[in-house]
Protein backbone atom coordinates (compact mmCIF):
# COMPACT_ATOMS: atom_id res chain seq x y z
CA UNK A 1 0.00 0.00 0.00
CA UNK A 2 1.17 3.52 -0.79
CA UNK A 3 1.50 6.44 1.58
CA UNK A 4 0.45 10.04 1.03
CA UNK A 5 4.15 10.81 0.51
CA UNK A 6 4.24 8.28 -2.37
CA UNK A 7 1.26 9.92 -4.02
CA UNK A 8 2.65 13.41 -3.48
CA UNK A 9 5.92 12.36 -5.14
CA UNK A 10 4.17 11.16 -8.29
CA UNK A 11 6.45 8.30 -9.34
CA UNK A 12 4.42 5.63 -7.57
CA UNK A 13 1.18 6.99 -9.05
CA UNK A 14 2.56 7.17 -12.59
CA UNK A 15 3.74 3.57 -12.44
CA UNK A 16 0.38 2.41 -11.10
CA UNK A 17 -1.54 4.33 -13.77
CA UNK A 18 0.60 2.80 -16.52
CA UNK A 19 0.05 -0.68 -15.06
CA UNK A 20 -3.72 -0.16 -15.07
CA UNK A 21 -3.84 0.83 -18.74
CA UNK A 22 -4.33 4.59 -18.49
CA UNK A 23 -3.32 6.26 -21.76
CA UNK A 24 0.37 7.22 -21.59
CA UNK A 25 -0.38 10.79 -22.68
CA UNK A 26 -2.67 11.20 -19.66
CA UNK A 27 -0.44 9.76 -16.96
CA UNK A 28 1.49 12.91 -16.02
CA UNK A 29 -1.66 14.99 -15.67
CA UNK A 30 -3.34 12.30 -13.60
CA UNK A 31 -0.34 12.03 -11.28
CA UNK A 32 -0.61 15.77 -10.62
CA UNK A 33 -4.32 15.46 -9.83
CA UNK A 34 -3.64 12.65 -7.36
CA UNK A 35 -0.89 14.75 -5.77
CA UNK A 36 -3.31 17.69 -5.40
CA UNK A 37 -5.83 15.42 -3.70
CA UNK A 38 -3.17 14.00 -1.36
CA UNK A 39 -1.93 17.51 -0.57
CA UNK A 40 -5.40 18.57 0.49
CA UNK A 41 -5.44 15.77 3.07
CA UNK A 42 -2.03 16.72 4.47
CA UNK A 43 -3.20 20.34 4.67
CA UNK A 44 -6.01 19.08 6.91
CA UNK A 45 -3.43 17.70 9.36
CA UNK A 46 -3.21 14.09 8.17
CA UNK A 47 0.39 12.86 8.38
CA UNK A 48 2.09 12.43 5.00
CA UNK A 49 3.37 9.03 6.19
CA UNK A 50 -0.22 7.75 6.50
CA UNK A 51 -1.18 4.70 4.44
CA UNK A 52 -3.44 5.71 1.57
CA UNK A 53 -5.39 4.23 -1.31
CA UNK A 54 -5.76 5.85 -4.72
CA UNK A 55 -8.70 5.30 -7.10
CA UNK A 56 -8.96 6.22 -10.78
CA UNK A 57 -12.67 6.70 -11.61
CA UNK A 58 -13.35 7.76 -15.22
CA UNK A 59 -16.27 9.40 -16.92
CA UNK A 60 -18.03 7.57 -19.71
CA UNK A 61 -19.00 8.01 -23.32
CA UNK A 62 -22.34 6.63 -24.41
CA UNK A 63 -21.43 5.84 -28.01
CA UNK A 64 -25.05 4.92 -28.72
CA UNK A 65 -27.85 4.09 -26.31
CA UNK A 66 -29.77 7.28 -25.73
CA UNK A 67 -32.15 6.91 -22.78
CA UNK A 68 -32.42 3.14 -23.17
CA UNK A 69 -31.05 1.68 -19.94
CA UNK A 70 -33.92 2.29 -17.51
CA UNK A 71 -36.25 0.78 -20.15
CA UNK A 72 -34.19 -2.42 -20.27
CA UNK A 73 -32.56 -1.57 -23.59
CA UNK A 74 -29.00 -1.68 -24.85
CA UNK A 75 -26.10 0.75 -25.00
CA UNK A 76 -22.57 0.77 -26.39
CA UNK A 77 -20.07 2.32 -23.99
CA UNK A 78 -16.51 3.50 -23.47
CA UNK A 79 -14.62 4.92 -20.49
CA UNK A 80 -12.95 8.31 -20.86
CA UNK A 81 -9.34 9.26 -20.16
CA UNK A 82 -10.53 12.13 -17.98
CA UNK A 83 -11.53 11.13 -14.50
CA UNK A 84 -11.91 11.60 -10.79
CA UNK A 85 -8.67 10.99 -8.92
CA UNK A 86 -9.52 10.00 -5.34
CA UNK A 87 -7.12 9.60 -2.43
CA UNK A 88 -8.46 7.81 0.64
CA UNK A 89 -7.13 7.42 4.17
CA UNK A 90 -8.87 5.04 6.56
CA UNK A 91 -10.40 6.27 9.81
CA UNK A 92 -11.05 4.25 12.96
CA UNK A 93 -14.40 5.90 13.70
CA UNK A 94 -17.70 6.05 11.78
CA UNK A 95 -17.08 9.46 10.23
CA UNK A 96 -16.61 10.21 6.51
CA UNK A 97 -14.93 13.48 5.62
CA UNK A 98 -15.13 14.29 1.93
CA UNK A 99 -12.89 16.99 0.47
CA UNK A 100 -12.77 18.42 -3.04
CA UNK A 101 -9.80 20.29 -4.50
CA UNK A 102 -12.36 22.41 -6.35
CA UNK A 103 -13.94 23.43 -3.01
CA UNK A 104 -11.09 23.08 -0.51
CA UNK A 105 -12.76 25.09 2.24
CA UNK A 106 -16.12 23.32 2.04
CA UNK A 107 -15.79 19.69 3.17
CA UNK A 108 -18.77 17.40 3.57
CA UNK A 109 -18.77 15.49 6.87
CA UNK A 110 -21.09 12.51 7.33
CA UNK A 111 -21.36 10.39 10.46
CA UNK A 112 -22.60 6.92 9.50
CA UNK A 113 -25.38 5.42 11.58
CA UNK A 114 -27.28 2.12 11.22
CA UNK A 115 -30.10 4.02 9.53
CA UNK A 116 -28.04 6.23 7.21
CA UNK A 117 -25.99 9.31 8.03
CA UNK A 118 -26.00 12.49 10.05
CA UNK A 119 -24.45 15.34 8.09
CA UNK A 120 -22.46 17.93 9.98
CA UNK A 121 -20.18 20.85 9.19
CA UNK A 122 -20.64 23.60 6.63
CA UNK A 123 -23.04 21.54 4.50
CA UNK A 124 -25.30 20.54 7.40
CA UNK A 125 -28.12 22.96 6.72
CA UNK A 126 -29.89 20.80 4.12
CA UNK A 127 -27.49 20.10 1.28
CA UNK A 128 -29.22 22.40 -1.21
CA UNK A 129 -30.02 20.95 -4.64
CA UNK A 130 -26.97 21.09 -6.85
CA UNK A 131 -24.46 21.24 -4.00
CA UNK A 132 -21.34 19.30 -4.97
CA UNK A 133 -21.52 17.03 -1.93
CA UNK A 134 -25.04 15.75 -2.61
CA UNK A 135 -23.83 12.77 -4.63
CA UNK A 136 -21.09 11.48 -2.30
CA UNK A 137 -23.34 11.99 0.74
CA UNK A 138 -26.14 10.08 -1.03
CA UNK A 139 -23.73 7.19 -1.58
CA UNK A 140 -22.54 7.21 2.03
CA UNK A 141 -26.14 7.35 3.29
CA UNK A 142 -27.33 4.41 1.17
CA UNK A 143 -24.28 2.24 1.89
CA UNK A 144 -24.60 2.91 5.60
CA UNK A 145 -28.31 2.11 5.51
CA UNK A 146 -27.82 -1.17 3.64
CA UNK A 147 -24.63 -2.42 5.32
CA UNK A 148 -24.16 -0.45 8.54
CA UNK A 149 -26.37 -2.25 11.06
CA UNK A 150 -23.33 -3.49 12.96
CA UNK A 151 -21.31 -0.33 12.32
CA UNK A 152 -19.02 0.78 9.50
CA UNK A 153 -15.59 2.36 9.62
CA UNK A 154 -15.17 5.73 7.97
CA UNK A 155 -12.69 7.31 5.58
CA UNK A 156 -11.16 10.66 4.72
CA UNK A 157 -11.63 11.13 0.97
CA UNK A 158 -10.01 13.80 -1.18
CA UNK A 159 -11.28 14.25 -4.71
CA UNK A 160 -9.64 15.90 -7.70
CA UNK A 161 -11.16 15.88 -11.17
CA UNK A 162 -10.51 16.96 -14.76
CA UNK A 163 -13.96 16.05 -16.15
CA UNK A 164 -15.73 19.28 -17.16
CA UNK A 165 -18.77 19.82 -14.94
CA UNK A 166 -22.18 18.90 -16.36
CA UNK A 167 -20.58 17.73 -19.61
CA UNK A 168 -22.70 14.59 -20.03
CA UNK A 169 -19.84 12.26 -19.03
CA UNK A 170 -21.63 11.26 -15.83
CA UNK A 171 -19.64 12.87 -13.05
CA UNK A 172 -22.57 12.18 -10.72
CA UNK A 173 -22.42 8.42 -11.29
CA UNK A 174 -18.61 8.40 -11.17
CA UNK A 175 -18.52 9.92 -7.71
CA UNK A 176 -21.05 7.36 -6.46
CA UNK A 177 -18.86 4.57 -7.87
CA UNK A 178 -15.81 6.11 -6.24
CA UNK A 179 -17.48 6.30 -2.84
CA UNK A 180 -18.49 2.64 -3.14
CA UNK A 181 -14.87 1.71 -3.84
CA UNK A 182 -13.62 3.72 -0.87
CA UNK A 183 -16.15 2.44 1.66
CA UNK A 184 -16.32 -1.03 0.15
CA UNK A 185 -12.58 -1.54 0.53
CA UNK A 186 -12.49 0.02 3.99
CA UNK A 187 -15.20 -2.32 5.28
CA UNK A 188 -14.68 -5.43 3.11
CA UNK A 189 -18.28 -5.09 1.98
CA UNK A 190 -18.06 -7.89 -0.59
CA UNK A 191 -17.79 -10.25 2.41
CA UNK A 192 -20.79 -8.67 4.14
CA UNK A 193 -23.81 -11.01 4.52
CA UNK A 194 -26.13 -8.44 2.92
CA UNK A 195 -23.82 -8.26 -0.12
CA UNK A 196 -23.63 -12.02 -0.51
CA UNK A 197 -27.39 -12.36 -0.17
CA UNK A 198 -28.28 -9.71 -2.77
CA UNK A 199 -25.35 -9.34 -5.19
CA UNK A 200 -24.44 -12.51 -7.07
CA UNK A 201 -22.66 -11.09 -10.13
CA UNK A 202 -20.51 -8.14 -11.06
CA UNK A 203 -23.49 -6.88 -13.08
CA UNK A 204 -25.64 -6.92 -9.93
CA UNK A 205 -23.19 -4.53 -8.31
CA UNK A 206 -23.47 -2.15 -11.27
CA UNK A 207 -27.24 -2.27 -10.90
CA UNK A 208 -26.96 -1.57 -7.17
CA UNK A 209 -24.79 1.49 -7.83
CA UNK A 210 -27.51 2.75 -10.17
CA UNK A 211 -30.05 2.16 -7.39
CA UNK A 212 -27.98 4.31 -5.03
CA UNK A 213 -28.49 7.17 -7.47
CA UNK A 214 -32.14 6.61 -8.40
CA UNK A 215 -33.26 5.47 -4.95
CA UNK A 216 -34.76 2.12 -6.02
CA UNK A 217 -34.47 -1.19 -4.19
CA UNK A 218 -32.17 -4.00 -5.29
CA UNK A 219 -33.66 -7.17 -3.85
CA UNK A 220 -33.26 -6.80 -0.09
CA UNK A 221 -31.08 -3.69 -0.31
CA UNK A 222 -33.79 -1.14 0.36
CA UNK A 223 -33.62 2.25 -1.36
CA UNK A 224 -34.29 5.79 -0.29
CA UNK A 225 -34.78 9.15 -1.98
CA UNK A 226 -31.60 8.86 -4.07
CA UNK A 227 -30.69 12.10 -5.81
CA UNK A 228 -34.09 12.67 -7.45
CA UNK A 229 -33.42 11.35 -10.95
CA UNK A 230 -35.08 8.30 -12.55
CA UNK A 231 -32.08 6.96 -14.44
CA UNK A 232 -30.76 3.43 -14.80
CA UNK A 233 -27.39 1.77 -14.34
CA UNK A 234 -25.73 2.40 -17.72
CA UNK A 235 -23.33 5.02 -16.41
CA UNK A 236 -22.24 2.97 -13.42
CA UNK A 237 -21.78 -0.09 -15.64
CA UNK A 238 -19.54 1.81 -18.04
CA UNK A 239 -17.50 3.42 -15.28
CA UNK A 240 -16.92 0.16 -13.41
CA UNK A 241 -16.71 -2.34 -16.29
CA UNK A 242 -15.17 -0.80 -19.41
CA UNK A 243 -11.65 -1.75 -20.46
CA UNK A 244 -8.89 0.10 -22.28
CA UNK A 245 -9.09 -0.02 -26.06
CA UNK A 246 -12.58 -1.51 -26.18
CA UNK A 247 -16.25 -0.66 -26.55
CA UNK A 248 -18.70 -2.64 -24.42
CA UNK A 249 -22.35 -3.44 -25.13
CA UNK A 250 -24.75 -4.03 -22.24
CA UNK A 251 -28.47 -4.41 -21.76
CA UNK A 252 -30.22 -3.57 -18.50
CA UNK A 253 -32.93 -4.44 -15.96
CA UNK A 254 -31.20 -6.76 -15.23
CA UNK A 255 -27.74 -5.67 -16.38
CA UNK A 256 -26.21 -8.15 -18.85
CA UNK A 257 -22.98 -8.09 -20.85
CA UNK A 258 -23.73 -8.47 -24.56
CA UNK A 259 -20.23 -8.16 -26.00
CA UNK A 260 -16.87 -6.43 -26.24
CA UNK A 261 -15.68 -4.77 -29.45
CA UNK A 262 -12.15 -3.58 -30.15
CA UNK A 263 -11.87 0.13 -30.86
CA UNK A 264 -10.55 0.47 -34.44
CA UNK A 265 -6.77 0.94 -34.59
CA UNK A 266 -5.65 4.25 -35.99
CA UNK A 267 -8.83 6.00 -34.80
CA UNK A 268 -9.59 8.43 -32.01
CA UNK A 269 -12.62 9.98 -30.44
CA UNK A 270 -12.53 13.76 -30.46
CA UNK A 271 -14.84 15.10 -27.75
CA UNK A 272 -16.45 18.50 -28.07
CA UNK A 273 -17.78 19.72 -24.72
CA UNK A 274 -20.38 22.27 -25.73
CA UNK A 275 -20.28 24.54 -22.70
CA UNK A 276 -24.08 24.28 -22.64
CA UNK A 277 -24.55 22.88 -19.16
CA UNK A 278 -26.17 19.43 -18.98
CA UNK A 279 -27.67 19.61 -15.52
CA UNK A 280 -29.98 17.14 -13.74
CA UNK A 281 -31.07 19.56 -11.06
CA UNK A 282 -33.85 22.12 -10.77
CA UNK A 283 -36.03 22.54 -13.85
CA UNK A 284 -33.75 20.27 -15.89
CA UNK A 285 -34.55 17.34 -13.60
CA UNK A 286 -38.17 17.32 -14.85
CA UNK A 287 -37.06 17.27 -18.50
CA UNK A 288 -34.63 14.43 -17.75
CA UNK A 289 -37.19 12.44 -15.77
CA UNK A 290 -39.94 12.89 -18.37
CA UNK A 291 -37.94 10.77 -20.83
CA UNK A 292 -37.98 7.98 -18.25
CA UNK A 293 -41.64 8.45 -17.41
CA UNK A 294 -42.62 8.38 -21.09
CA UNK A 295 -40.89 5.03 -21.54
CA UNK A 296 -42.56 3.67 -18.42
CA UNK A 297 -46.01 4.85 -19.52
CA UNK A 298 -45.57 3.44 -23.03
CA UNK A 299 -44.81 0.03 -21.55
CA UNK A 300 -47.68 0.28 -19.05
CA UNK A 301 -50.29 1.17 -21.65
CA UNK A 302 -49.25 -1.75 -23.88
CA UNK A 303 -49.43 -4.17 -20.93
CA UNK A 304 -52.87 -2.84 -19.97
CA UNK A 305 -54.20 -3.16 -23.53
CA UNK A 306 -52.91 -6.71 -23.88
CA UNK A 307 -53.69 -7.69 -20.29
CA UNK A 308 -50.06 -8.82 -20.21
CA UNK A 309 -48.32 -9.61 -16.93
CA UNK A 310 -44.77 -8.55 -17.88
CA UNK A 311 -42.13 -8.32 -15.17
CA UNK A 312 -40.43 -5.97 -14.98
CA UNK A 313 -42.84 -3.99 -17.17
CA UNK A 314 -40.31 -2.04 -19.26
CA UNK A 315 -40.06 -1.50 -23.01
CA UNK A 316 -37.38 -4.12 -23.66
CA UNK A 317 -39.65 -6.79 -22.14
CA UNK A 318 -42.60 -5.42 -24.09
CA UNK A 319 -40.55 -5.91 -27.27
CA UNK A 320 -39.85 -9.51 -26.23
CA UNK A 321 -43.52 -10.10 -25.42
CA UNK A 322 -44.49 -8.88 -28.89
CA UNK A 323 -41.83 -11.02 -30.58
CA UNK A 324 -40.01 -7.91 -31.76
CA UNK A 325 -43.03 -6.68 -33.71
CA UNK A 326 -42.93 -2.89 -33.39
CA UNK A 327 -46.26 -2.41 -35.15
CA UNK A 328 -47.97 -4.76 -32.72
CA UNK A 329 -46.67 -2.65 -29.84
CA UNK A 330 -47.81 0.57 -31.48
CA UNK A 331 -51.23 -1.00 -32.05
CA UNK A 332 -51.40 -1.99 -28.38
CA UNK A 333 -50.67 1.55 -27.22
CA UNK A 334 -53.29 2.92 -29.60
CA UNK A 335 -55.82 0.34 -28.42
CA UNK A 336 -55.32 1.43 -24.83
CA UNK A 337 -56.31 5.01 -25.65
CA UNK A 338 -59.11 3.91 -28.00
CA UNK A 339 -60.58 1.99 -25.08
CA UNK A 340 -60.69 5.11 -22.94
CA UNK A 341 -57.48 4.49 -21.03
CA UNK A 342 -55.91 7.37 -19.17
CA UNK A 343 -52.17 8.13 -19.01
CA UNK A 344 -49.79 10.79 -17.79
CA UNK A 345 -48.90 11.61 -21.41
CA UNK A 346 -50.92 11.57 -24.62
CA UNK A 347 -50.91 8.81 -27.24
CA UNK A 348 -48.68 10.64 -29.71
CA UNK A 349 -46.02 11.30 -27.06
CA UNK A 350 -45.94 7.64 -26.01
CA UNK A 351 -45.75 6.38 -29.59
CA UNK A 352 -42.92 8.80 -30.36
CA UNK A 353 -41.00 7.66 -27.27
CA UNK A 354 -41.49 3.99 -28.16
CA UNK A 355 -40.37 4.54 -31.75
CA UNK A 356 -37.11 6.14 -30.59
CA UNK A 357 -36.45 3.37 -28.09
CA UNK A 358 -37.13 0.59 -30.58
CA UNK A 359 -34.97 2.11 -33.31
CA UNK A 360 -32.09 2.86 -30.94
CA UNK A 361 -32.03 -0.35 -28.89
CA UNK A 362 -33.25 -2.98 -31.34
CA UNK A 363 -31.95 -1.71 -34.69
CA UNK A 364 -29.17 0.84 -34.39
CA UNK A 365 -27.02 -0.32 -31.48
CA UNK A 366 -26.31 -3.91 -32.58
CA UNK A 367 -25.47 -2.67 -36.08
CA UNK A 368 -23.20 0.10 -34.75
CA UNK A 369 -21.30 -2.46 -32.67
CA UNK A 370 -20.88 -4.66 -35.73
CA UNK A 371 -19.80 -1.71 -37.87
CA UNK A 372 -17.05 -0.92 -35.35
CA UNK A 373 -15.99 -4.58 -35.37
CA UNK A 374 -15.95 -4.65 -39.19
CA UNK A 375 -14.40 -1.17 -39.45
CA UNK A 376 -17.25 -0.34 -41.83
CA UNK A 377 -17.14 3.40 -41.33
CA UNK A 378 -19.65 4.25 -44.05
CA UNK A 379 -22.32 2.12 -42.36
CA UNK A 380 -21.26 3.44 -38.96
CA UNK A 381 -21.71 7.05 -40.02
CA UNK A 382 -25.17 6.41 -41.47
CA UNK A 383 -26.36 4.52 -38.37
CA UNK A 384 -25.06 7.11 -35.93
CA UNK A 385 -26.59 9.92 -38.00
CA UNK A 386 -29.96 8.20 -37.60
CA UNK A 387 -29.47 7.85 -33.85
CA UNK A 388 -28.60 11.53 -33.56
CA UNK A 389 -31.59 12.61 -35.66
CA UNK A 390 -34.02 10.58 -33.54
CA UNK A 391 -32.55 12.13 -30.42
CA UNK A 392 -33.46 15.54 -31.75
CA UNK A 393 -36.85 14.73 -33.29
CA UNK A 394 -38.18 12.07 -30.90
CA UNK A 395 -36.43 12.39 -27.53
CA UNK A 396 -36.33 16.15 -27.96
CA UNK A 397 -33.47 16.43 -25.48
CA UNK A 398 -30.99 18.32 -27.63
CA UNK A 399 -30.01 21.98 -27.55
CA UNK A 400 -28.84 24.03 -30.55
CA UNK A 401 -25.21 23.74 -29.46
CA UNK A 402 -25.12 19.92 -29.47
CA UNK A 403 -27.13 19.69 -32.70
CA UNK A 404 -24.62 22.00 -34.35
CA UNK A 405 -21.61 20.16 -32.96
CA UNK A 406 -22.79 16.83 -34.37
CA UNK A 407 -23.64 18.26 -37.80
CA UNK A 408 -20.50 20.34 -38.07
CA UNK A 409 -18.30 17.39 -37.03
CA UNK A 410 -19.63 15.44 -39.98
CA UNK A 411 -19.15 18.45 -42.24
CA UNK A 412 -15.52 18.67 -41.10
CA UNK A 413 -14.92 15.03 -42.08
CA UNK A 414 -15.72 12.98 -38.96
CA UNK A 415 -16.59 9.39 -39.84
CA UNK A 416 -19.42 9.50 -37.30
CA UNK A 417 -20.58 11.93 -34.62
CA UNK A 418 -23.22 11.98 -31.91
CA UNK A 419 -24.31 13.80 -28.80
CA UNK A 420 -24.29 11.63 -25.69
CA UNK A 421 -25.49 11.56 -22.12
CA UNK A 422 -28.71 12.78 -20.57
CA UNK A 423 -29.11 15.58 -23.11
CA UNK A 424 -30.22 19.19 -22.67
CA UNK A 425 -26.57 20.21 -23.08
CA UNK A 426 -23.34 18.31 -22.70
CA UNK A 427 -20.96 16.92 -25.31
CA UNK A 428 -20.56 15.32 -28.73
CA UNK A 429 -18.12 12.61 -29.82
CA UNK A 430 -16.62 12.46 -33.29
CA UNK A 431 -14.69 9.52 -34.75
CA UNK A 432 -11.59 10.70 -36.61
CA UNK A 433 -8.43 9.05 -38.02
CA UNK A 434 -5.61 9.70 -35.56
CA UNK A 435 -3.40 11.44 -38.12
CA UNK A 436 -6.16 14.02 -38.75
CA UNK A 437 -7.04 14.75 -35.12
CA UNK A 438 -5.18 18.05 -34.69
CA UNK A 439 -6.41 19.55 -37.94
CA UNK A 440 -9.95 18.31 -37.40
CA UNK A 441 -10.12 19.55 -33.81
CA UNK A 442 -8.91 23.03 -34.71
CA UNK A 443 -11.43 23.34 -37.54
CA UNK A 444 -14.31 21.93 -35.49
CA UNK A 445 -13.60 24.24 -32.59
CA UNK A 446 -13.31 27.25 -34.90
CA UNK A 447 -16.70 26.77 -36.56
CA UNK A 448 -18.32 26.16 -33.17
CA UNK A 449 -16.80 29.28 -31.65
CA UNK A 450 -18.03 31.33 -34.58
CA UNK A 451 -21.57 29.97 -34.28
CA UNK A 452 -21.85 29.98 -30.46
CA UNK A 453 -19.30 32.46 -29.09
CA UNK A 454 -20.83 32.60 -25.59
CA UNK A 455 -21.11 28.83 -25.06
CA UNK A 456 -17.65 28.39 -26.58
CA UNK A 457 -16.13 30.32 -23.68
CA UNK A 458 -16.93 27.32 -21.47
CA UNK A 459 -16.29 24.65 -24.12
CA UNK A 460 -13.31 22.37 -24.44
CA UNK A 461 -12.13 19.89 -27.06
CA UNK A 462 -9.87 16.88 -26.53
CA UNK A 463 -9.08 13.52 -28.11
CA UNK A 464 -8.89 10.06 -26.60
CA UNK A 465 -9.12 6.34 -27.12
CA UNK A 466 -11.27 4.25 -24.75
CA UNK A 467 -9.60 3.92 -21.37
CA UNK A 468 -9.93 1.59 -18.39
CA UNK A 469 -12.82 1.56 -15.98
CA UNK A 470 -12.58 2.43 -12.31
CA UNK A 471 -9.65 0.83 -10.54
CA UNK A 472 -7.64 0.89 -7.35
CA UNK A 473 -4.03 1.83 -8.11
Amino acid sequence: MATLDDILGGKWTSAALNKNGVDAASVEGKSKLFAEAAGLLTSEGIASTSAAKAYFVPGRIEVVGKHTDYAGGRSLLAATNISFCMVVVDRDDNKCRIFSTAKPGDPAIAVMTPGGVEVTGKTAESLPAGHWSNYPITAVRRISSNFGASGLKGVDVSISCDIPPASGMSTSSAIICGMWLALGDRNNLEDHPNYKENIDRKEDLMEYLGCIENGQNLKGLVGDKGVGTFGGSEDHTAIMSCTAGNLHMYSYCPTANEGKFAFPPGMKFVIGVSGAIAEKTGAKMKDYNDASLLAREAARTYCAAKNADISPPHLANVVKHAGGDAEAIRAGIKAYFAGGGDAQFDEAALLTRFDQFYAESEEIIPKVAQAFADQDFEALGTLVDRSQLLTDTHLKNQVPETVFLAKSARAQGALAASAFGAGFGGSVWALVPAENVDKFTAAWQAVYTKEFPEAAKASTFFSMVPGPGACSL
